[in-house]
């Protein structure tokens, strides 16, 4: 009895080591928070300021995807943050005295990080010391045991 143990342990450690990892990930394998969060922090330091600095980041909701006709799941995050932005952000963009900003420059004041319908293409304009108020969302794919958000780098 105790030989068909170590040999059916054996064989199961075989097995173990020519399957791939995302295999054994049976539970807890979704991106968390914290990527979301990460992902979030890249977006805006890319887009907006690298300096800028987030002082709140909560998730309000989230759920995974089935990516339909993809092939792929997906992983979905929405979530309010507030950003300081002590140096500001796209200076260049700021608005004359008369309201008006120079072109390639957008004067609204919905700001996002993530492609959705209101995504704001143009560069912002941000006040130096300003806290501005995110209520955003950020998505993952699934790339084989991996996670790749919306900032192109894999969780």
């Amino acid at each position: 009895m105790k030989s068909l143990k170590i040999a059916g342990l054996a064989l199961a450690g075989a097995l173990a080591a020519t399957v791939p990892a995302k295999a054994f990930c049976l539970i807890n394998c979704e991106p968390k928070p914290e990527d979301a969060r990460k992902v979030f922090e890249n977006l805006v330091k890319t887009k907006f300021d690298k300096d800028a600095v987030i002082e709140k980041f909560d998730i309000t909701r989230f759920w995974p995807l089935d990516v339909e006709g993809a092939g792929h799941a997906g992983y979905e995050f929405y979530f309010t943050a507030n950003v300081r932005f002590p140096k500001g952000a796209n200076l260049e963009c700021k608005p004359d005295d008369a309201g008006k900003v120079k072109e390639g420059c957008s004067a609204s004041t919905y700001f996002s990080t993530t492609i959705q319908n209101k995504m704001v293409k143009e560069k912002q304009y941000i006040e130096p010391g300003k806290v501005i108020e995110f209520k955003d969302e950020t998505r993952f794919d699934q790339e084989g045991s991996k996670w790749k958000g919306q900032d192109g780098n894999m969780y």
